[in-house]
């Protein structure tokens, strides 16, 4: 029997298709490959063209806006400077309005201690009126030219009387001076409260341009400490002149009082004495009448030369009284000219209070001025800062998040071109590994050879039985018959497990050159 046929069904085939599946996976994964490497290009491209724009909106952002900040910034430090070179306008006024005052107050002052010497002088020119009980020479002998002389003395003293009305009157005008100069230290602590404002809001502005203006710290504080140590003066100036004019005046009157009490008790006491005098006289006239008789002539003599010292006395109380009207009259101007003192002082002072709330006025105007204008500075700067944070976290974000990107593409690539390599090593090296056409050309080789030999001895063996049997065709059918239905599914058995292998071998070709592709 011929067997060829069944030997012919065991060689290998389609080794063609394995091939070609192999070509179109290489170039499959070299297409993609090339793909990946557009995408990646393009990537990059649109990468690079952001990148660029965003540069030249940060060059925009700091030609633009941080010039505009840095020139806004130069304009409000040269304002500072010439802020703290140079003391405002309404400082310089005020040192000048209290120097003013100083000097005013000065001037008053040395009116007063004028007034305190015109009154010693008066009471000096009065010191010799207490001296005229010493002109009791005969006064004793006429009543008349006592009790005249008596009148006198109460008009003396209606006219000391009158000084002492004004001297408390004086001195009413003097508490209306002092109140006059409480309400001027009503006002200076009004000016203080408004330089302590003042001190707090330039305090605030300190606070906003704290890091512009450490110079002018040190020159406002001495501009303040100036400022209240010239009030300072000035107070310590005016109690000084109140309380000299009040310790004064409390020794005027006093020491007036003391001897308007000493004279008025001398003149009592001598008054007394005179009375006392006269009535031992009168005594002694009645004793002696027949004498006084015979002395007619010396008493009329002495009569006239006492009309004449009372004539001269009468001339002397006309001067003191003229004197006195005189006294009057200047401590009138004294007081006419103390009313338009006070008058004039309170007109300056309140012409100074009005100076002073236009002042404060127009600092709190120029301060709610510099606070807007440095709010809407800080408000702008503010704004300005966080634009530029969010694009500094925007662009941080962005050029973060490209990174990310380029450094996931990077490994990709490195990856992809890892992997690439290795299927390229790994394809090398499929064949000198797996060997496919040797074991497969071995194996069937080996198969083939032990099935010609068992065939080749099943052969003789049946050819030897079936020669030697008379029914040898139709056994040939038989054996023919059985020999294909047994050879036949065994040809049909290995062609699939064949065609599994292959569908095998490209899974894994397939599984090993697949690229992972990154997502855009």
């Amino acid at each position: 029997m011929d067997h060829s046929n069944h030997t012919t069904l065991l060689q290998a085939g389609g080794q063609t298709a394995i091939s070609d599946r192999m070509r179109e996976l290489l170039a499959r994964a070299a297409q993609d490959h090339v793909y990946e490497q557009r995408t990646q290009g393009a990537v990059l491209d649109e990468i690079r063209q952001r990148l660029e724009g965003m540069e030249w909106l940060l060059r925009e952002v700091r030609e633009r806006e941080l010039g505009g900040l840095s020139g806004t910034l130069e304009t409000v430090s040269g304002r500072l400077d010439d802020i703290a070179a140079k003391p405002p306008m309404w400082a310089e006024g005020l040192a000048q309005h209290v120097e003013a005052v100083r000097d005013h107050v000065d001037a008053v002052g040395e009116q007063v201690d004028g007034v305190d010497s015109r009154v010693e002088s008066v009471h000096e020119r009065v010191h010799p009126v207490l001296e005229l009980p010493k002109l009791r020479a005969d006064l004793g002998i006429v009543s008349e030219g006592v009790e005249e002389t008596l009148s006198r003395l109460q008009s003396v003293l209606e006219v000391t009387d009158g000084m002492t009305q004004r001297m408390g009157e004086f001195t009413t005008r003097l508490a209306q001076v002092s109140a006059g100069m409480e309400v001027a230290a009503g006002r200076f602590n009004r000016i203080d409260k408004s330089l302590a404002e003042l001190n707090g809001r330039t305090d605030r502005v300190e606070g906003v341009v704290l890091d512009l203006s450490d110079g002018l710290d040190e020159r406002l504080a001495a501009t303040a400490e100036q400022l209240t140590a010239s009030t300072d003066r000035v107070s310590v100036k005016v109690d000084a002149v109140e309380q000299r004019l009040t310790s004064r005046l409390d020794d005027t009157e006093q020491s007036l009082g003391t001897r308007l009490d000493d004279t008025e008790q001398r003149l009592t006491g001598r008054v007394h004495d005179l009375s006392g005098r006269v009535d031992s006289r009168v005594d002694k006239i009645d004793g002696r009448l027949v004498a006084i008789d015979s002395r007619l002539a010396n008493v009329d003599h002495r009569f006239e030369t006492a009309d004449q010292s009372l004539t001269d006395i009468g001339t002397r109380l006309q001067g003191v009284d003229a004197r006195l009207d005189g006294f009057d009259t200047r401590l009138t101007s004294v007081d006419g000219r103390l009313v338009a003192m006070n008058g004039e002082l309170d007109a300056r002072l309140t012409g100074h209070d009005g100076r002073f709330d236009a002042l404060d006025e127009h600092q709190s105007e120029t301060a709610a001025r510099d606070e807007d204008r440095f709010n809407g500075l800080d408000t702008h700067l503010k704004s300005l800062d966080e634009r530029l944070e969010a694009a500094e976290e925007h662009l941080t974000t962005r050029v973060d998040g490209l990174d990310a990107h380029l450094t996931g593409l990077t490994t990709h690539s490195e990856q992809v071109g890892e992997t690439l390599e290795a299927v390229s090593r790994r394809i090398g090296q499929l064949p000198e590994a797996l060997a496919i056409d040797e074991r497969l050309g071995e194996l069937l080789d080996s198969h083939r050879a032990d099935h010609a030999e068992r065939l080749a001895e099943a052969a003789a063996a049946l050819t030897e039985a079936v020669s030697s049997r008379p029914d040898r065709e139709a056994l040939a059918e038989t054996v023919s018959e059985t020999v294909t239905g047994i050879v036949e599914p065994a040809t049909a058995d290995l062609n699939k497990r064949l065609g599994a292998l292959e569908e095998t071998m490209l899974a894994l070709a397939e599984a090993l050159l697949r690229p992972t592709r990154a997502k855009d």
